[in-house]
């Protein structure tokens, strides 16, 4: 009587070719850098929407900035924070200028009070906001 059946070693190889397949598969897809891939073009929405609102509140005050904007590089802060030397809080100035009256904030900023993204006016007037926490090498800012 002749069984049809796998031997053991055609098995063995079956499986060793479907995991080198699927280690193939994971490295192609890379799911680190495809995360890191879609914070960052949240990152660029969040830059463009503060960009935005800023411009807008500028043209609906006479050229004027939200109070504590000027040519030192600071972190913005969320609504209510402690304001100090290095954080500006514009959440204020901006709510009707913003979606829901929110600043954004970064995908990976998590329980503090700053959002994680920067503003700043450089020397020809142009306010500049940057997402310092880019991942993968990029740099999201106003100027690119």
């Amino acid at each position: 009587m002749n069984k049809k059946a796998f031997t053991l070693l055609e098995i063995l190889l079956v499986i060793t070719l479907i995991s080198i397949l699927i280690t193939s598969l994971i490295r192609v897809i890379n799911p680190g850098q495809q995360i890191a891939d879609v914070n960052n073009s949240q990152r660029q929405v969040d830059v463009m929407t503060i960009y935005t609102s800023i411009n807008q509140y500028r043209d609906m005050n006479a050229g004027n900035l939200p109070a504590g904007i000027d040519t030192t590089e600071k972190d913005i802060c969320q609504p209510g924070c402690a304001v100090d030397t290095n954080k500006v809080d514009i959440s204020t100035d901006l709510e009707s200028y913003i979606a829901f009256g929110e600043i954004p904030v970064d995908p990976q900023q998590l329980g503090e009070d700053i959002t994680g993204y920067t503003i700043y006016v450089n020397i020809q007037g142009r306010v500049i906001v940057s997402a310092p926490l880019a991942e993968n090498g990029n740099t999201i800012n106003t100027l690119e």
